[in-house]
């Protein structure tokens, strides 16, 4: 037998930081440029990726030190932070991502699982949850060593001991054409410009979990005090879950953790606090956090937390229902907390570069010079439309003047005001959808209307007053033939789904407080490297909601669609 000659090619690989050209550090709706010059020569973009360093709070803001604890959206991360990206070639558009953010939140949602989420959350800044403990932005409480009579000087005195937030280097995979094309780009002919827009805060900040309202014991008669317990020790894994501390016999499956660990207070927090009888509510300063031992006198008491704080908050003893609170009672944080804010700092774009062989260069020059070098690209464009909020029965005109649409996804957010409690702007939700249908081309797709009756019922388990939110708690009423449009959508737009449950995620009280992006979707080619020509052509969606859905939508309509970029002597040319 005889080996045939290989036709392998010997590809070189190398990889270059290119610094942020126009600053060091980012705030909410700045913008970020970057260059990749012609030098850089072939560039492998789907290996390429953004790096830079994430800080919660305003910098240089002296309040940062009074804030709760906030962590970027956990599903997303990093990712939340891009509000638009805008590509251009010596002054050309090549692409231009509006609602990064939201097609992100999508993605993610689409190819969530354990494999990906462990990544994730060690590169992008995600997180599995929205608790304290899996906060990446922040450095935790240090141990309290417990005492049989905290007096003040016991536990955590100072901001030192207490958490703070750090720098956290990221790293982010771009969800565009350029940056997702297998295929190597020609920098030497077709240099590019890489701009950022980065997101206002509140639409990306999330309280963590536990923060919300801590529950506190009612004071026990004493008179006037500066302090309150805290119950419920379940909620920031201290041993022994919400009964007294017993070292010997944790319950089963906890470890013996510190509770001050988890624990999402500090000294030098401002919190408000709420409740009745005695209780003088108002925001206070937290001035120390004490822990008692099993040596304390009152059996009842025994591993609990104390929260101490500058100013007496009890004028009789005989306070009730006390909660500490980290917002207002409007969601929104305290006049002591100063502005929301982040900064996104060192900038860089890591760039994976091809070096072929001479030959291969000199025949991909030739083809250049001819003008007959091309290549496609799988990108999208977001069309953004409005629902009033008095209308039902919505006919959404889509303006998709492209060549090559493989498909259209959807996503319908509410309006409602944002805070660091939801994440509405970035999520798709279902708000009481009843039925809807395509028409393209002056032609229904599919040829009868889906129905989404069946997913109004979301089946959710309660969440207890020391329990959290669990990862697993799906709405339970999905629609098959929805599921069905939706997946065959997503994969057509080059989403490689590994799971739907987050994707059909059902919301019942018309706020995003869970990871999860609902959607409508129609596929237009399934085939690899097919399309659909929507030029001159019309696209309608018609989108029923019941009358119980009466708040302002706004739909973001993704058209994932093929692109080519050809390069000349004069220079790119995109064809759409």
């Amino acid at each position: 037998m005889f080996k045939p000659r290989s036709d392998a090619v010997r590809i070189g690989q190398d990889s270059l930081l290119i610094p942020c050209k126009n600053g060091n550090q980012f705030v909410e709706n700045n913008i970020i440029r970057f260059d990749i010059p012609r030098n850089v020569g072939f560039m492998d973009g789907a290996n390429s990726y953004l790096e830079f360093e994430v800080e919660i709070g305003v910098p240089g803001q002296a309040e940062n030190l009074t804030q709760p604890s906030y962590m970027l959206d956990p599903l997303t991360g990093g990712q939340s932070l891009i509000d638009r990206i805008m590509i251009r070639s010596e002054g050309r558009l090549i692409e231009e991502l509006n609602s990064y953010n939201v097609y992100a939140a999508l993605h993610y949602s689409a190819t969530d699982n354990e494999g990906n989420m462990n990544k994730r959350s060690l590169l992008e800044g995600c997180a599995k949850s929205l608790c304290h403990q899996d906060n990446p932005y922040i450095q935790k409480n240090a141990a309290i060593t417990p005492s049989a009579a905290p007096n003040g000087t016991t536990g955590l005195g100072t901001a030192a001991q207490s958490w703070k937030y750090i720098r956290r280097k990221i790293c982010l995979p771009l969800l565009g054409g350029i940056f997702r094309n297998t295929r190597a780009h020609p920098c030497i002919a077709m240099p590019l410009e890489v701009e950022i827009i980065l997101a206002p805060a509140v639409k990306v900040l999330r309280l963590v979990e536990t923060a919300g309202a801590i529950a506190c014991d009612d004071t026990g008669g004493g008179g006037a005090q500066n302090f309150v317990n805290i119950s419920q020790r379940a909620l920031f894994n201290s041993i022994g879950g919400g009964t007294a501390e017993v070292p010997q016999a944790p319950l089963e499956g906890e470890g013996l953790i510190n509770g001050s660990c988890n624990l999402p207070l500090r000294v030098g927090q401002v919190v408000r606090l709420a409740g009745g009888g005695t209780l003088l509510a108002a925001n206070y300063t937290i001035s120390a956090i004490e822990q008692y031992s099993v040596a304390h006198g009152t059996a009842g008491d025994r591993g609990k937390l104390r929260v101490r704080f500058t100013a007496v908050v009890d004028g009789g003893g005989a306070a009730t229902g006390i909660t500490i609170n980290s917002l207002s009672a409007t969601d929104t944080p305290l006049a002591e907390h100063g502005a929301l804010g982040y900064s996104v700092n060192q900038p860089r774009l890591v760039i994976q570069k091809v070096i072929p062989p001479p030959s291969e260069i000199q025949a991909i020059t030739r083809a250049i010079a001819k003008g007959s070098y091309s290549q496609d690209i799988i990108t999208w464009t977001a069309v953004n439309t409005a629902i009033p909020a008095s209308q039902t029965a919505t006919t959404n005109i889509i303006p998709a003047d492209l060549t090559r649409v493989k498909s259209i996804l959807s996503v319908p957010v509410t309006q409602a005001v944002d805070t660091v409690q939801n994440s509405n702007s970035l999520y798709g939700m279902y708000l009481d959808a009843d039925r809807y249908q395509y028409q393209i081309n002056n032609k229904l797709v599919p040829d009868r209307r889906v129905s989404l009756v069946r997913e109004q019922f979301p089946a959710r388990d309660a969440v207890g007053a020391d329990a959290l939110r669990r990862p697993y708690v799906y709405g339970q009423y999905h629609e098959g033939a929805h599921i069905w449009e939706v997946e065959k959508a997503l994969r057509s737009a080059n989403i490689n789904v590994t799971q739907l449950n987050k994707v059909t995620l059902n919301n019942g009280n018309f706020v995003a407080d869970y990871p999860g992006s609902w959607l409508v979707a129609r596929s237009l080619a399934s085939g690899v490297g097919s399309s659909m020509n929507l030029v001159n052509k019309s696209v309608v969606l018609y989108l029923d909601y019941r009358t119980t859905s009466n708040m302002v939508k706004l739909l973001h309509n993704f058209l994932v669609h093929i692109r080519t970029l050809t390069v000349g002597m004069d220079g790119a040319s995109v064809y759409y």
